[in-house]
């Protein structure tokens, strides 16, 4: 539970109204002090006299207060304020609604902080510091006396201080493990990083002979105290050993020298101590004399009978034998030398201590060639010296001139023979000839045929990245500089997709949501037109091409546009203009019908009103821009540029700008053509104020006019 006024006082009585005692938290101590100074319990009631609580059932910190419906809420606040003395309330310490909530503890707010009263049983504030209560859950045992049991006894947040765990026998490594050892004094100290007990001194007549602390002193000893070792059988020094040392032994005795002299390996005998007395063990004699440095047969002559400088088994040394790989050795004034090589080895290196090191490759050795092997056995593989005579022509290489190969000549290529040295740009097959069809796209004629990437067929072709209308990135075909064996789109080059595309669809020639559709699913602007009993609906601005800009009246026919800022569909015929708003659903609206969308529920002369305003839509006395270039000449519609010119209904240009195609009917022109004539409604940039009315009839086209002045709009039933 944290301290703010976001506390839910209903959810803290449930909660309070639930337990049937408060447990350690700190707050709880702090509802038991209010519930004490307020008279009442969880469940709400009748005030004490902490302050007056809200009228709700719900319990309150602060105090009680009457029961009732009104929240908890209300009672902490009063009218403006907790009605608390903020600098030392605990429940509203600092301000209305803080609450010293502090662990384990029994809070206090001193100047506006919150601080620690006491603290709850089995609670301690070991650092001091409030703002985390009394942070170390602990109970003082033995009278907060610290005993070496695992326990804090006296709360002062170290277990066992007082007791060393590493050098105490009477705990040593744990509590309550005494150090207790056989015949010995025992110490604690660490052994392999933990502390255990050892022998300090062993007991009179005993002694450590195995180390091992377990079992303490555990040598009795046969004679105490210790004594000097004598010949005796008995361990006499208590060290675990019985005659050691030899003592009184290693004397010179009776000889085996010849005459008495000992010379060579010959040498006198030694006493030694066996059992319990000392006993003569003969020296060396003489020998058969071998070649080993030693004068065997005691004559003082070493190896005599053995020649050193000549024998190959005994070659400058006793024992030197002249073993040499893949060699029989030889032994010249006592140094081993080759005296043949073995079949199939040769020393190239002239070094006998290796022997016959080179092993032929070809045995027996036959006449150098470019075949990546040493045919003569000198060492050298396809020696250049020996092979240049049978090197091929270079024509056959086919050195062009002015192609990757210029300049090829054959080249030893060891086991593949002889190859063209053709640089990297040149493809070659398994046997290094010419490649016959290109494999790599890279730019290069790699086959030298005065043709590059020929067997690639789509570089240079057009492609996209698969996606339609607004999203299509296209691109051409080049080589894919991540794999040599394909071609790749490269659409980095225009055209480039639409910025932001997919995104709605809109009347413009173009495919905006990428469907494959181009103006697919669009609403045209239209208006609902409901008087003089004709209900239908009209376009909102004059018909425009989809590519259609304020300043291009755009080429796409594809549909009909109802939108603002853009030029008008001109230059069309009725039947065109007829065709362009069935294609879309709709139909040519009729004179009466423009002349009623013109006129509206006020039956105006004008679209804007009774009274003509030469400025307010684009006719024969619109001068636009005073001088400019506006005079006389088709405007978007909707234009930007005249505001005013459209009904209260909002539909725009009924009045001059592009006089509009009507499906009425008002005569033929008679043979040859028998063509219709049409009426054209609203007048246009040449008309004067007579023609720019909603009610003038006389502005009649034969049906096959192509007029810049005479545009269209669709109605709709």
């Amino acid at each position: 539970m944290k301290s703010s006024r976001a506390i839910s006082l209903l959810a803290l009585s449930a909660i309070m109204a639930a337990a049937p005692a408060c447990n350690t938290d700190a707050y709880c101590f702090t509802c038991e002090s209010a519930q004490a100074d307020s008279g009442t319990d969880a469940a709400g009631g009748t005030g004490g006299t902490a302050g007056t609580g809200g009228t709700g059932g719900a319990f309150y910190i602060d105090g009680g207060g009457t029961g009732g419906t009104e929240p908890a809420e209300a009672g902490l606040d009063g009218a403006d304020a907790c009605g608390a003395d903020t600098q030392t309330d605990p429940t509203n310490c600092g301000a209305c609604g803080n609450v010293c909530d502090l662990f384990g503890a029994f809070p206090t707010c001193i100047a506006g902080q919150c601080a620690i009263d006491h603290c709850a049983p089995g609670h301690v504030d070991l650092n001091g510091v409030a703002k985390d209560g009394c942070e170390y859950p602990c109970t003082q045992t033995n009278g907060g006396v610290e005993l070496c049991d695992g326990l804090d006894n006296d709360c002062n947040g170290v277990t066992d201080d007082g007791f060393d765990l590493t050098s105490d026998t009477n705990n040593c490594g744990t509590c309550g493990n005494v150090c207790a050892l056989g015949h010995a004094t025992a110490k604690c100290e660490e052994v392999n990083g933990f502390p255990t007990c050892i022998v300090d001194a062993c007991d009179a007549g005993y002694a450590d002979i195995d180390k091992l602390p377990e079992n303490g002193c555990e040598y009795a000893c046969p004679v105490y105290p210790p004594e000097a070792e004598t010949c005796n059988g008995v361990d006499d020094n208590c060290d675990g050993q019985v005659d050691e040392g030899n003592p009184g032994g290693g004397q010179a005795c009776e000889s085996t020298c010849p005459g008495g002299t000992c010379l060579g390996q010959c040498t006198p005998g030694t006493t030694l101590c066996m059992g319990t007395g000392l006993v003569c063990v003969p020296g060396v004699g003489p020998t058969i004399e071998v070649c080993d440095g030693v004068d065997n047969n005691c004559d003082g002559v070493i190896d005599d009978g053995f020649d050193l400088a000549n024998d190959p088994n005994n070659c400058g040394a006793c024992g030197h034998v002249c073993s040499l790989a893949n060699a029989v050795g030889g032994c010249v004034n006592g140094a081993c030398v080759i005296a043949a090589c073995l079949p199939g080895f040769a020393s190239n290196d002239g070094d006998a201590s290796n022997g016959c090191e080179y092993a032929c490759p070809v045995t027996p050795p036959t006449v150098e060639s470019c075949n990546g092997l040493d045919d003569d056995c000198n060492g050298v593989v396809d020696d250049a010296s020996e092979i240049a005579s049978q090197k091929p022509a270079a024509s056959l290489c086919y050195p062009t001139p002015g192609t990757p190969c210029a300049g090829a000549d054959f080249v030893c290529k060891g086991a593949g023979g002889w190859k063209c040295n053709y640089g990297p740009g040149v493809e070659v097959d398994a046997n290094g000839t010419l490649a016959v069809v290109e494999t790599r796209c890279d730019g290069v004629d790699g086959n030298c045929n005065g043709q590059t990437d020929e067997s690639f067929a789509d570089l240079g072709t057009e492609c996209d990245n698969g996606l339609k209308g607004a999203c299509r990135d296209g691109g051409k075909r080049v080589c894919d500089p991540n794999d040599v064996t394909k071609t790749m789109c490269d659409l980095s080059l225009p055209p480039d997709p639409v910025p932001g595309a997919p995104s709605t669809e809109v009347c413009n020639g173009i495919d905006d949501d990428c469907n494959g559709v181009i103006d697919d699913g669009i609403v045209d602007d239209m208006v609902h037109v409901s008087l003089n009993g004709l209900t239908f609906d009209v376009d909102r601005f004059e018909a425009s091409r989809p590519d259609a800009t304020q300043t291009d009246p755009g080429s796409n026919e594809s549909r009909r546009c109802v939108k603002p800022n853009v030029l008008p569909w001109t230059f069309a015929t009725q039947g065109e203009a007829a065709a362009a708003c069935a294609a879309t659903g709709a139909r040519l609206c009729t004179a009466t019908e423009l002349q009623t969308a013109c006129a509206g529920a006020a039956n105006n002369l004008y679209p804007y009103g009774m009274a003509y305003e030469p400025l307010t839509c684009n006719g024969l006395d619109y001068d636009g821009i005073p001088g400019g270039a506006n005079d006389n000449v088709l405007l978007p519609t909707g234009s930007d540029a005249l505001p005013g010119c459209m009904t209260a209904d909002g539909i725009h240009d009924l009045s001059g700008n592009a006089a509009e195609w009507t499906s009425t009917i008002t005569g033929n022109t008679g043979a040859p053509e028998n063509l219709n004539i049409f009426v054209a409604k609203g007048g246009s940039y040449d008309s004067p104020a007579l023609g720019l009315t909603c009610s003038f009839n006389l502005s009649r086209f034969a049906s096959n006019a192509i007029l810049g002045e005479l545009g269209f709009r669709c109605c709709k039933d």
